[in-house]
């Protein structure tokens, strides 16, 4: 029996999308071969299932101890291989990663598909002004029972709120944890020494060479 109408365009349509999530699993499992299992997941819209989508909102809430934080944005690549396999943009002084997700998250009471990976820091970028984002903050802690001194906040473990002042996050408020824990870098993964290259004399570190994984 042939197809014809609405019903015709909806199955070409998602037979286009189930080649396209095959293939983009194909490419990531080249470089990331436990990334598949996740991206099969994903694909199929189970989120609760997905592990990746419980490390990004812990490393933003400041969930995660210290001995997960070493090789973070690795575990990230290879659960989410769709959101952080290729950085939006870099910046340098200091260095920090921004990567746009597919579907937005939520931490500390906002929601944002942008993500800042610093050196000690995992950052949600979001549409309102820091004291906006502030209020957020007071309002989710009320309503969470948690609050400014619950377990998760201490010496090590701080919650960060201030204006994004970058390049492509005009006008954005950067809320999220900063881990101070002496000597860390989550930026750290041998998968990007072929790119941690600024442009020289700028303080905004664009990525203009290929990537030569692919």
């Amino acid at each position: 029996m042939r197809l014809t109408g609405p019903i015709a365009a909806w199955t070409a349509s998602a037979l286009l999308a189930v080649s396209c999530a095959r293939q983009a699993q194909a490419q990531a499992q080249a470089f990331y071969p436990e990334a598949a299992d996740t991206a099969a997941v994903t694909a199929a819209g189970d989120p609760a299932s997905n592990p990746g989508e419980a490390l990004l909102t812990d490393a933003l809430d400041c969930r995660v101890d210290d001995v997960g934080l070493p090789g973070l944005l690795a575990r990230l690549r290879q659960t989410r291989p769709g959101d952080f396999m290729q950085a939006e943009r870099q910046y340098s002084a200091p260095d920090m990663d921004l990567y746009r997700l597919a579907q937005p998250v939520r931490a500390w009471g906002s929601e944002g598909d942008a993500v800042v990976v610093a050196a000690n820091r995992v950052l949600l970028a979001v549409a309102a002004s820091p004291d906006e984002t502030s209020q957020r903050v007071d309002q989710y802690l009320e309503r969470s029972g948690d609050s400014p001194v619950s377990g998760r906040l201490d010496a090590r473990h701080g919650l960060v709120v201030y204006p994004a002042g970058l390049a492509g996050l005009e006008g954005m408020t950067l809320v999220g944890c900063e881990y101070r824990i002496e000597g860390l870098s989550l930026l750290d993964d041998p998968a990007d020494d072929w790119r941690r290259q600024p442009l020289p004399g700028t303080e905004i570190g664009m990525r203009t060479d290929p990537d030569p994984r692919q």
